[in-house]
């Protein structure tokens, strides 16, 4: 099997596998898990190693094709100077051929052969004597060597002609088939580019989709600054925590549940409530907008919001509450107490 034709094998067996191997998967909406992520991180992985393999069989076709590029065009010379040199010795020859024809006519002229001293006798003039005596001289025995010893060089000249020709249409088709291979792998190595970029695509949809999962089995609601604790404020009571940071920073359910509550609420503007088991109820507030609907089952670390300033809000943040049974009890011991460090 020839090279570029491995090449285009191997170029059409790494898009095939490419397809099949490190796609990423999307998940179902509400259903992404840190288990999604570690498998998008597996095929993010892989897919950099086709890319590194795709690239160095893309520059290897890349220099296989410049050499079959350079060997044709070398073939090409060659062919050009077997064929100038042929055309030479042919016109070498003709030269020859013709000094013999102007003779012979001379020599049948006076009823003779070639070579006949009876050329000389039917001169008419010393000049045309000394004429017919240089083609007498042109066809001496000597001279008629050289004849035999031109043919035979027009004949080699030919032979090579034929054989730089040969060379240069095999040189040609060589070239065409690394120019093929090139493109192949070009292409294979972008498939594989892209594959790259879609894996690392997913990767980010995940990291923002889903937080980290504690070993409590609870997940951190945002991240950014804690910048108000459960307890008296302005006289009143602040019933949950505040975590600021900008508008869209992704929100999280801390725990698995299904979602009761996603739309306008008064004060927070737009929330997002959770419904967990053992009468726990989580409290999303002042959100931008929800990425979750009622009735949607959610897990735990999945985003279900992104954070705002709607509301009652003095900047952007994320109004956490935690009630149990009804209760609205202080969330960060309780997602301390799950290992969760806010």
């Amino acid at each position: 099997m020839s090279a570029p034709h491995a090449l285009r094998r191997a170029a059409a067996v790494v898009l095939a596998s490419l397809a099949l191997v490190i796609a990423p998967t999307s998940p179902v909406h509400g259903q992404e898990s840190p288990d999604d992520l570690e498998t998008a991180r597996s095929q993010l992985s892989e897919s950099q190693a086709a890319l590194a393999q795709t690239y160095q069989r893309y520059t290897d076709a890349q220099r296989k094709h410049e050499r079959a590029q350079q060997a044709a065009t070398r073939a090409r010379s060659r062919a050009e100077n077997a064929r100038g040199s042929a055309d030479a010795a042919a016109q070498r020859v003709r030269g020859m051929r013709g000094d013999v024809d102007r003779f012979a006519s001379a020599s049948f002229r006076q009823g003779s052969t070639v070579g006949s001293v009876s050329a000389y006798l039917g001169a008419e003039s010393t000049t045309e004597m000394l004429e017919r005596s240089s083609l007498l001289n042109a066809i001496s025995d000597d001279q008629l060597r050289i004849f035999d010893r031109m043919r035979a060089a027009l004949e080699q000249r030919r032979s090579s002609q034929r054989e730089a020709t040969d060379a240069l249409r095999k040189a040609s088709r060589n070239e065409q088939a690394a120019a093929s291979a090139k493109a192949e792998a070009q292409r294979a190595f972008a498939a594989a580019k892209e594959k790259k970029q879609e894996a690392q695509a997913e990767i980010d949809r995940l990291s923002a989709a889903t937080a980290e999962v504690s070993t409590g089995g609870a997940a951190k609601p945002a991240e950014g600054e804690l910048t108000s604790t459960y307890g008296a404020r302005w006289g009143s009571v602040h019933y949950g925590i505040d975590i600021a940071n900008s508008i869209g920073t992704p929100i999280h359910s801390t725990l698995p549940g299904e979602v009761v509550e996603a739309g306008p609420a008064s004060g927070f503007g737009m929330w997002v409530r959770v419904q967990h088991s053992d009468g726990l109820v989580s409290v999303y507030g002042h959100i931008d907008r929800a990425t979750v609907s009622v009735g949607q089952q959610v897990a735990a670390g999945e985003q279900i919001a992104t954070m705002g300033n709607r509301g009652q809000s003095t900047g952007p943040h994320l109004h956490f509450e935690i009630h149990e049974n009804g209760n609205k009890i202080d969330p960060l011991p309780w997602l301390r107490s799950r290992g969760v460090d806010i």
